[in-house]
């Protein structure tokens, strides 16, 4: 797969291919092959107790910053804090943790692919003074080789990979300073064309992208728009009010709104509207709403 990869990568420098796809296939192919040798990593480590240990402490760690992460983005969505919303909070988890366990995985065994890289260069290093130890766990020929092809393709496979985490990535920004590299409010005062160095280059197109151009490799980057409603919102939000909410309550409200207890003070009142988001979210006083109740009462009585 290396091999496959690195022809590929010839014939797109050759060609000067300026298509993203053409680089992008470099890093897939180059990946099945990383792949396979990541999953040897990890069955290596399984195999011992404390390797077992570290992987399941790696997956709970992930799985609660990805519950965190689930709370804020709920309570960006609502405007209120993320208590009440039992059901909400495990859909939202759900719905992210498949990212954030592939990004600490990726990492992980990124860094325990480079360490065993480090260690091939160390053995072949000792082997010119005649102490022979194992190199690698899979090589057995073209060692060195197979080393070079794979410390070239391995910034193409994080390549590829950005760019297929990106999209999601976006989905799940909440803080001030969004994780998306460029935002379009960054560009709107400043020239063109940009050189941050001899080898990185950004240029602003007609679309609302950016094209970086890193080693004469050039690749499109979507900008960060601020303001922009996100889909994974829309999810969440319609989520929360047709499961997470109620049609009838308590307390008062309008006929058209759902509500959710958030204390014995205090209601949750969501109502659907016109807006990007698609429902509007407020909080209102839990007044009792007897009257009504009384009405129905004397409804149900039969008289006497």
């Amino acid at each position: 797969m290396y091999l496959i990869a690195f022809l590929l990568l010839l014939v797109h420098v050759e060609k000067d291919i300026e298509q993203d796809y053409e680089l992008l296939w470099v890093g897939a192919i180059a990946g099945v092959g990383l792949v396979r040798e990541l999953w040897h990593v990890f069955n290596r480590i399984w195999e011992h107790m404390l390797g077992k240990a570290f992987i399941l402490v790696l997956y709970a760690a992930t799985a609660n910053f990805a519950l965190a992460i689930s709370a804020l983005k709920i309570n960006v969505i609502t405007g209120i804090e993320p208590g009440p919303f039992v059901f909400t909070l495990g859909f939202a988890t759900l719905i992210m943790l498949p990212f954030w366990l592939l990004m600490s995985s990726i990492i992980f065994f990124s860094v325990a692919l480079i360490a065993g890289n480090l260690w091939l260069v160390i053995g072949l290093l000792l082997r010119l003074v005649r102490v022979k130890v194992k190199v690698h766990w899979e090589d057995k020929t073209f060692v060195l080789i197979t080393m070079i092809l794979r410390l070239v393709l391995i910034p193409y496979v994080i390549t590829s990979i950005f760019f297929m985490a990106v999209p999601y990535a976006k989905q799940i920004e909440l803080f001030e300073k969004p994780i998306a590299l460029f935002k379009e409010s960054v560009a709107d005062n400043q020239d063109e064309t940009k050189e941050y160095n001899d080898n990185l280059e950004v240029n602003e197109t007609d679309t609302k992208n950016i094209r970086l151009t890193f080693n004469q490799a050039p690749f499109t980057m979507p900008v960060d728009e601020e303001g922009s409603i996100k889909w994974l919102d829309k999810i969440i939000a319609g989520f929360i009010y047709h499961l997470e909410t109620y049609p009838k309550s308590a307390c008062k409200k309008g006929p058209l709104q759902r509500s959710l207890p958030i204390d014995e003070n205090l209601i949750l009142l969501v109502t659907e509207d016109d807006s990007a988001l698609g429902y509007q979210f407020s909080v209102g006083p839990c007044e009792g709403n007897f009257s009504d109740v009384e009405r129905q009462v004397e409804v149900d009585t039969p008289p006497k």
